[in-house]
Order: C-alpha cells, then structure tokens, then sequence
C-alpha cells in the first residue's frame, strides 16, 4: 500500500502520528524509501547513526510510526529500523506476499541487503513476528537475537478470535458507526492505545482488508537451524493466541528459548505493560549481544 493509495485520512493520521514521534525526546526519526531488488520499501529509522541496527517489525496494520513508539527505549542503544510490511496500511506499495515459500522471509533478506546489514537482533510484534520466525526458517543466521510480542507464526488460531468477534463484526458492518467500531475492538484493545484504534477505524473506512494471512505456523524441523536467543511476550486476554498453548508450541520448536514472559492483558498491551515489555526488551537485547 502506498501513500498514493491510502485514503486521505489515513495519511492524515500517518503523519500525526510521526508528529507524536518528533515529540518524543531525543528525537530523530527520518523516513526514506530503500530500493531493493523486489521494489521500494518505505523504512523508518531512530537512534543514533552510530549504533548497531535493531530490525522492527510490526503487527498487522500497525505501521512504522506506531511501531517506533512502542520500542521507543530501544532507540537509546540501537540504530531501530521499521519498515513498512507490504499489502498493509502502511507506505511501502506492492501487495503483500504470500504466506508460504518463504516469500516473506525473501523479502526481508532483500531489505536486509539493501541495508547492508548482515546481521542484526530483531523484534517482532503479532504478525510482524510471524515475519520473524519465517525468516529465522529461511536465513537463521541474519538474526542475532529475537524479541517476540505476542506473536503469530506458532498457530492459525481460528475459533479462539471468531467467537468473540463475529457479533460486534456483523454490528460494525452494519452501521459502520465509532461506536460499533469501539466494541469491534474492544476484546483486542479496549482504550489502551486510542490513537493506533483510530488508525484501524480510518484502515476499515478506507476499505482496506483487515484480515491477513500471516507465515507459519512453523514446525521444530523448520526452525532447528535457528539458535539464536528468544523472548517472548504472551497475554492473558489475547483474543488470538492464547498463552499456554503459545507457551507450549515455542518451547517445543525452538531451540534457544530464553524467556517467557505472560503478561495479564490484552493483545494489544495497556501503556504500564508497553513500558514494561520496553525495559525487558532494552535488558534482553542488552544482555544478549553483549553491550
């Protein structure tokens, strides 16, 4: 999706939302398009020019600005690129890749080249860590080290999500109202990120599909290659995965499991817990690529 094709509204929000960034202290983010061999990638960076890079990648819907607000910390110690993931409401155009054959995995190795970045400690939030975990299947040695939140890429959860959805879905579609979008989000949300819900409501107006296919969900013999260490992040409340089972299917297929943390929210977590997650994820990648 490219800034051409986004609705008025959504680019107005876009750039709100970098213009909360430029808020921030120590701020300085830019924003360019990376040309890379499958096509331009709209990528957003912060921290010091000086620092190692930290790859960002973000959940469904949820592009770079909002990404780089909620791994904001890390920016005090690493180079944090996010790009923006293709098919999404996002800058970067072309749509998105299919979820099999690696094809998400490709895309980040050819940004990762672009970059010039031979190997880096990554985050993945949601679908964003699907992508993760596909390129740890692919190319395991470009990651030095990974920070799950909540993430796909372990299941397809189907029931879980459809049963606490389906009514308020059928509500919004019908009167298409903020009201009914509030009850729409609220088994994911409630009112803990207004900003990045009012993202998804211009996302839904715009009539951009809101429901994507993510990579995986990856077996032990796929990721047996990948040894770097792993944090992960659950929730109590996720709407989509929920946090034993989660808990389960990561012990069992990955090798290096560092830590696993359940947190008592929602998938989308409330601000006390995006502070919390951010300090165990500075400590983590700290402790982990030896800083």
């Amino acid at each position: 999706m490219d800034p051409v094709s986004l609705s008025l509204d959504l680019n107005h929000r876009y750039q709100g939302q970098c213009d909360r960034l430029n808020q921030l202290p120590e701020c300085n983010v830019t924003g360019r398009y990376q040309a890379t061999s499958l096509g331009p990638i709209w990528v957003m960076e912060a921290g010091p020019e000086d620092a190692p890079p930290l790859i960002a990648l973000h959940g469904l819907h949820t592009p770079a600005p909002f990404n780089l607000e909620l791994l904001w910390p890390l920016t005090k110690h690493f180079r944090v690129i996010s790009p923006d993931i293709p098919g999404q409401a996002g800058k970067t155009p072309g749509i998105a890749p299919v979820p099999s054959n690696s094809a998400y995995a490709m895309w980040l190795d050819q940004l990762l080249d672009a970059l010039g970045v031979e190997q880096a400690p990554m985050v993945g939030l949601s679908f964003g860590g699907a992508v993760l975990l596909d390129l740890a299947a692919y190319k395991p040695e470009r990651i030095s080290a990974a920070s799950l939140i909540v993430p796909a890429g372990f299941s397809r959860p189907l029931w879980r999500p459809l049963k606490k959805l389906i009514l308020p879905f059928i509500g919004f579609k019908i009167h298409t109202d903020q009201p009914h979008f509030d009850q729409l989000m609220k088994p994911l949300m409630e009112d803990n990120w207004p900003e990045l819900e009012q993202y998804y409501y211009s996302t839904f107006q715009a009539g951009i599909p809101m429901t994507l296919i993510p990579p995986g969900p990856f077996s032990k013999a796929e990721l047996s290659r990948f040894k770097s260490p792993v944090q992960i992040f659950s929730a109590s409340e996720d709407i989509y995965f929920d946090p034993d089972q989660l808990a389960e299917q990561a012990r069992s297929t990955l090798a290096n499991l560092k830590q696993l943390k359940e947190l008592e929210d929602l998938h989308i977590p409330c601000e006390e817990n995006r502070r919390l997650i951010q300090e165990q994820v500075v400590a983590f990648m700290r402790n982990e690529i030896g800083m």
